[in-house]
């Protein structure tokens, strides 16, 4: 029903007596798939109230380099960001081995607050090397929160983004994180790294997003690979 459209986000389920009264089901299983709904992102339960449907999850495909921008719009949701912070600074070892800089580089760091029809729906954190990206110092807050961070970084290098290197993983959300994102705190967020290479294989960007996991999941593609026979 939820699926079909019938159920609408936001629409209260029927009790549990009325689930096993309409479908001659047990109280028991009637909790058991109530709880695997909630834990599925498809319903969430409010205390006193009762249990209603929650708004679809937004999914991204890993297959290819797109832009939180062009995932929203894909999906008709108005897109929009808020620049929390932005500075020149000294980075830390990971930066340093993953951006693979000298040691004596020094890194830009962006904080970006990223939405979805108005709704936080994701925390973005940027490390670029300075020696390739300086001049993006000079970009105006008004014009970083207008358009797509990647957008804007495409000014700045002179090879093309070919490819990148991702990695999903479930965390707890912790006190700041919940805050900037409207949810409680310790419920579940997926956090993604992503390292950004040019044509000539050289890092250019890091990035984590730290998702809302009620609101996004990702999907991935996969084909069966034929062994051939040597002959």
């Amino acid at each position: 029903m939820i699926e079909s459209g019938k159920l609408k986000p936001g629409d209260k389920l029927f009790s549990e007596s009325e689930f096993c009264k309409k479908y001659n089901i047990s109280r028991m299983t009637v909790r058991r798939v109530i709880s695997d709904l909630v834990n599925e992102g498809y319903i969430q339960r409010v205390a006193g109230k009762g249990s209603f449907v929650c708004e679809p999850k937004i999914i991204e495909k890993l297959t290819y380099v797109t832009t939180f921008t062009d995932d929203m719009i894909c999906r008709g949701l108005i897109p929009e960001r808020k620049l929390l912070e932005r500075r020149i600074d000294e980075p830390y070892p990971k930066i340093t081995e993953v951006l693979n800089l000298d040691q004596e580089e020094k890194i830009i760091y962006v904080k970006m607050l990223l939405y979805a029809n108005h709704e936080p729906i994701c925390l973005q954190n940027v490390f670029l090397p300075y020696r390739i990206f300086f001049k993006f110092m000079q970009t105006s807050e008004q014009e970083i929160e207008r358009r797509d961070l990647c957008e804007i970084l495409n000014d700045f290098i002179d090879h093309p983004v070919l490819w990148a290197k991702q990695s999903v993983e479930a965390v707890l959300l912790k006190t700041k994180e919940a805050k900037l994102l409207d949810v409680s705190t310790n419920i579940p967020g997926l956090l993604c790294e992503r390292v950004t290479f040019d044509e000539l294989d050289t890092p250019i960007e890091y990035v984590t997003f730290l998702y809302r996991a009620d609101r996004y999941k990702f999907m991935i593609d996969k084909r069966n690979v034929i062994h051939q026979k040597n002959k």
